[in-house]
């Protein structure tokens, strides 16, 4: 099949297939639409290979014509018969980083839209090309092993799955779907644009037909190396590490490898990106009492680490309300509560902590970190100590413990997923 022939039903099915179980009906499986052609493929495909499937649509608002974009789409998805949602996003302003911080909102209203919809897959249209240009970008700045492995097919999130069943598909492929199908997209002028990484990343593809291939070659070996690291790091984290819902880790005498550390660190501090890969190294090589990357390191008993949330770098309080997310790690399970109720770092023990009980076997520094209710400047609620809240409304409130990324990804990357997927080409 040439690649600028259409992705045929059958073949994306059999992809599915490959990349199930996929839960039954009456479950949505949600999908990402932009309303670019790649993504108005995807939406194709998907409403061809079953009936529960729902179009999340994300408006940025930073362009005038943004939100009738979206509608369009929206209008579009219709059409197929696929019900959709449009999310727009509020707070997002031109600035330093843009790009950056729209990706984490656009990801943080998809997965609260899954959520809320039940829905345990979200399905996203990175395509070959995107692939390519994410190598070429990590080579250019020396990202490391892990990096150089790209885009996961699959990814296990904290509460959704991310799945991207398109990766090793040509663009021209995803064209010719939508055009097949009679169907309209949104051109991104953004796309062009070559003060972005990105558009200069593709630019170079473009300019070299056989560079592609190569990328994606590399990111296939990257990937299957990733993934046994990951069984290996699994393994150790499974025999020496124990996580405490409060959102601390407790390691042997040694710490843990640098891999790990480094990504432990990420976690707690709830950060998108890892620290400084120099300083993760002098830490594991000779452990001490330390501070990095809004995560402190304290020893503690019989030898052992403590990796908690650096004190000074808490968010600030927030409006309680269900589903907020505090200091990007602790998401709030509860009815809706009054006007004036906040979530917060608990503060000082002796504030809160129950009288008549014993001391805690946890050091001050973590209990003080831990996410609280607070009304009319009292904490209420510190459910992570079994602090309970006397109001009926909020009684039965309690703090998951979601960072914005896992330890190990639990991820499928390169290999056999992308020579799968290229055969959708």
């Amino acid at each position: 099949m040439q690649p600028s022939e259409p992705v045929s039903p059958a073949r994306f099915a059999a992809r599915m297939a490959a990349l199930g179980p996929w839960p039954g009906q009456g479950t949505p499986v949600c999908v990402a639409v932009s309303g670019g052609a790649d993504s108005m493929a995807l939406a194709i495909l998907a409403r061809g290979w079953r009936r529960d499937v729902t179009g999340l649509v994300v408006d940025h608002g930073l362009r005038a014509e943004s939100r009738l974009e979206a509608e369009q789409t929206v209008a579009r998805l219709a059409r197929l018969g696929m019900p959709a949602r449009l999310l727009a996003l509020e707070g997002l302003a031109r600035g330093p980083r843009m790009a950056e911080r729209a990706r984490r909102m656009r990801y943080q209203a998809l997965l609260a839209a899954c959520r809320d919809l039940g829905a345990l897959d979200l399905l996203v249209a990175h395509h070959a090309g995107d692939q390519a240009e994410t190598v070429l970008m990590r080579q250019q700045a020396a990202s490391g092993d892990d990096g150089l492995a790209a885009m996961a097919v699959a990814t296990d999130m904290a509460d959704v799955r991310l799945v991207r069943p398109l990766l090793g598909v040509g663009k021209a492929a995803l064209y010719a779907t939508v055009r097949a199908a009679g169907v309209d997209w949104v051109e991104d002028p953004s796309n062009s644009d070559l003060r972005t990484a990105r558009a200069r990343a593709r630019h170079a593809l473009a300019a070299d037909s056989s560079l592609a291939g190569t990328l994606l070659a590399d990111a296939g070996q990257a990937g299957q190396a990733r993934k046994a690291r990951d069984m290996q790091d699994a393994h150790w984290l499974a025999a020496h590490a124990r996580f405490h819902p409060g959102g601390w880790v407790v390691l042997p005498p040694g710490l843990a490898p640098p891999r790990l550390l480094s990504a432990l660190i990420r976690v707690v501090g709830g950060r998108d990106y890892a620290p400084a890969r120099e300083a993760v190294a002098a830490l594991a090589a000779r452990p001490r009492a330390a501070t990095l990357a809004g995560v402190a390191l304290m020893p503690w008993r019989e030898g052992q680490w403590l990796v908690a949330r650096e004190e000074a770098g808490l968010a600030l309080p927030m409006a309680a309300a269900p589903g907020a997310i505090w200091d990007r790690r602790f998401v709030l399970s509860a009815p809706p509560l009054p006007p004036g109720w906040c979530v917060g770092a608990a503060g000082p023990v002796a504030a809160w902590w129950p009288q008549g009980r014993g001391r805690s076997c946890w050091p001050a520094r973590l209990l003080r970190t831990l996410p609280a209710l607070w009304h009319d400047g009292q904490v209420k609620a510190v459910p992570h100590m079994g602090l309970r809240a006397r109001e009926p409304f909020a009684a039965h409130a309690v703090f998951m413990n979601q960072p914005p990324h896992p330890v190990l990804d639990c991820a499928v990357f390169g290999g056999a997923g992308h020579d799968q997927a290229a055969r959708l080409a």
